[in-house]
């Protein structure tokens, strides 16, 4: 499937699309190439030979160039248990501007073949590490620091610091009562208004309530601010 994703050779590449629409015995456009028409032909091809689609080969757009936009804030995961969420943390994390990504020595790491394949490169951009709680804590000590939670502040409402910690729990039993206990010393817990029967989202989804405190404290900083491998400043 990646033959038809991936740019080679031009006459390759026509081999490629032939053998394609006569194995779905279609007759190829008089003109191909767009991206939609190899996005309906891969689907189509993967329906013909029975091949089930997965998030992370779907062909992200091209990264942005040029000089990119920081914001202080970096998110903490308490024991999550998905690489797939991890990989998807860090890749909506990079895209508004994070710092940071710490992760709990529990939690899947950067290095999983499915946390990585979702982050999509995003790794590469901000730091990403695994700290317990106490070395975060020593880490951050008198530095802002929030929860998103169940039973929060609605994120409508929350007064979100200037810069700052997020703690984002594992996907069935949230964040540890010590987690909780430092959020609620500082900054406090956000949650997202729930108006369906669901009680939860996905923990890849819930951590946008972070674009928000992006856009009320507006503090960018050009470039990239901090150092990997236990030498982060965390400001």
């Amino acid at each position: 499937m990646a033959l038809l994703t991936l740019d080679h050779d031009p006459m390759y590449d026509a081999g490629v699309v032939r053998l394609a629409f006569e194995l779905l015995k279609m007759v190829p456009p008089t003109k191909f190439g767009t991206p939609r028409q190899k996005n309906v032909l891969r689907q189509r091809l993967a329906i013909c030979l029975g091949i089930a689609a997965a998030d992370w080969d779907l062909q992200a757009p091209p990264d942005r160039e040029g000089e990119v936009t920081r914001f202080p804030f970096s998110a903490w995961l308490d024991d999550l248990r998905s690489p797939f969420n991890v990989g998807s943390i860090v890749r909506t994390a990079e895209a508004y501007g994070f710092e940071a990504v710490f992760s709990s020595l529990d939690t899947p790491g950067i290095d999983h073949p499915r946390a990585r394949r979702t982050a999509m490169g995003a790794e590469a951009h901000l730091v990403v590490e695994a700290w317990s709680l106490e070395q975060l804590r020593d880490l951050w000590s008198h530095k802002p620091v929030f929860a998103l939670e169940l039973g929060g502040i609605p994120v409508d409402r929350f007064e979100f610091p200037d810069h700052g910690l997020m703690l984002v729990g594992g996907e069935e039993v949230g964040l540890s009562p010590e987690a909780l206990s430092w959020a609620d010393a500082s900054a406090g817990r956000v949650s997202l208004p729930l108006y369906g029967r669901k009680a939860s989202l996905n923990v890849g989804a819930a951590v946008l309530p972070g674009r928000k405190a992006l856009r009320q404290k507006n503090r960018p900083r050009r470039g990239r601010s901090v150092e990997t491998s236990k030498g982060l400043s965390a400001a």
